[in-house]
């Protein structure tokens, strides 16, 4: 369980609510759950419950797999639950889809489950230690020993790998932008794309890790590749191409406009404040903007400085 992790903590990985999608099914305590057709659901995230992020699953004929184990054990349990409810066939897959914690907590559920647990190669290198930082300089021998005791992926790939639920295809390809070890789940007999965090539904996204020129290029690709998806994010509600367009704007516009008041040179506070104020006027309505917005501005300046430290890749 993780119910000592802060508020703070919290907030910044993104209890979200979200906007749009499809049609509710069920509501849970962590999550509402989403039936996308043909064996596909998505699991949202619901605000305040400790889920920390969205998870989902896909039925094959043979076999389950889960996208993702949310932030607390629990919420992993209840949706296992849920997966058994809808169908006998064991859970075979659980695919991270990067090393964020309030996407990998709930590995352990899974692996007990008989899951094999799968991921780029860099989360299993930064699962137990780059997520130590979320809980800064004060962190706890009882929440730093909860990091390290996190269930690594037991198989890992460079770019991607398609997996068979049966006869049921998923493939999982590795796209830059997030954290550099991201991983999009597609599936392709439906037109369904679980992103991770390379998408963020009508909520301003956690850049910590991010390199949003990549992530900008990712969400190209999602609408080049993908036109008429149903698009399941890392978090907000289950969205389409309209509203990852909006997404990438919202990063476009955030680059651009920091650009735009280094031209005139400004920087540091006067710098956040002014951009903080053009960018409210369009996206002062989204998710957690009053949590992530001033942070989204000095990352992305040091990002574009060249001056952001990134988690070092797997050699």
């Amino acid at each position: 369980m993780l119910r000592p992790i802060t508020r703070n903590l919290v907030l910044m990985l993104g209890l979200l609510a979200g906007s749009g999608g499809v049609r509710a099914a069920t509501t849970h305590a962590y999550f509402t759950l989403h039936h996308l057709g043909k064996g596909i659901w998505a699991a949202i995230d619901k605000p305040g419950s400790h889920a920390g992020s969205n998870s989902g699953f896909i039925i094959g004929d043979k076999a389950v797999l889960v996208v993702d184990s949310f932030e607390d054990p629990a919420a992993a349990k209840a949706l296992l639950k849920v997966i058994h409810s809808k169908t006998h066939l064991p859970v075979r897959y659980l695919v991270n889809t990067h090393y964020h914690l309030d996407h990998v907590a709930g590995n352990g559920v899974y692996r007990k489950a008989g899951a094999v647990i799968l991921a780029q190669r860099n989360v299993r290198t930064w699962e137990r230690t780059e997520n130590l930082k979320f809980f800064g300089s004060k962190i706890t021998p009882a929440q730093k020993k909860m990091v390290q005791s996190f269930v690594l992926p037991e198989v890992v790939y460079r770019h991607g790998i398609e997996l068979y639920l049966g006869h049921r295809k998923v493939v999982v390809r590795v796209l830059p932008g997030h954290t550099g070890g991201d991983s999009i789940v597609v599936v392709p007999d439906a037109n369904v794309v679980f992103t991770g965090d390379l998408f963020w539904n009508h909520t301003l996204p956690n850049l910590i890790d991010a390199n949003t020129a990549a992530q900008i290029h990712t969400n190209t690709v999602f609408l080049h590749d993908y036109p008429s998806a149903t698009f399941v994010p890392g978090h907000g509600e289950v969205g389409h191409a309209a509203n990852v367009r909006a997404f990438r704007g919202y990063l476009e516009n955030l680059r651009q406009t920091i650009k735009n008041a280094q031209g005139k040179g400004e920087q540091g506070k006067k710098l956040v404040q002014d951009v903080l104020r053009q960018i409210k006027a369009r996206y002062g309505e989204w998710n957690y903007f009053g949590y992530f917005a001033s942070k989204n501005i000095t990352q992305t300046v040091a990002e574009l400085a060249g001056k952001k430290h990134l988690p070092e890749a797997s050699p």
